[in-house]
């Protein structure tokens, strides 16, 4: 499915702390967001770029989005999770702010409550980081707040 979503609707994290966009495509366990980050991002360092544990918190907030996404476009609440852990996370290089950054994100079927996340960040083509995220999530058992 291709798509351009903003994703507030489908993530708990807000400003400035939100650090994706946009969802583009879900589909099954597949999927990829955006963003742009400008420079007085809280994760961009005094050099203009962004910051390596930014890269990781990217790719889990996309998948948080994507999650969120799924689960609304099917009439579920939302499930709560957690990043637990990162394996093989490669930083090839730093993208500067304003660029165009695109996550791609494939997930494995979950073993008990957690799910594996391979993730890559693409800088103008180029791969910026990627890695295995292990993601922690729940159902949410909170009353729904009426806006």
């Amino acid at each position: 499915m291709s798509l351009v979503v903003d994703i507030e609707a489908y993530m708990p994290h807000r400003p400035p702390m939100r650090l994706v966009s946009e969802l583009l495509c879900v589909k099954d366990d597949y999927a990829e967001a955006g963003t742009t980050l400008s420079t007085d991002a809280v994760v961009i360092d005094p050099n203009g770029r962004v910051e390596a544990a930014a890269l990781m918190e990217i790719v889990a907030q996309a998948y948080a989005a994507a999650h969120g996404y799924q689960y609304h476009r099917d009439g579920k609440r939302p499930m709560r999770g957690y990043l637990a852990g990162i394996k093989d996370f490669r930083v090839e290089f730093l993208p500067p702010a304003g660029k165009r950054l695109l996550i791609k994100m494939k997930s494995s079927s979950p073993f008990e409550q957690f799910y594996n996340v391979e993730g890559q960040i693409l800088c103008e083509g180029s791969v910026a980081a990627s890695g295995t995220l292990k993601i922690w999530a729940s159902q949410n058992t909170e009353p729904e707040k009426n806006n």
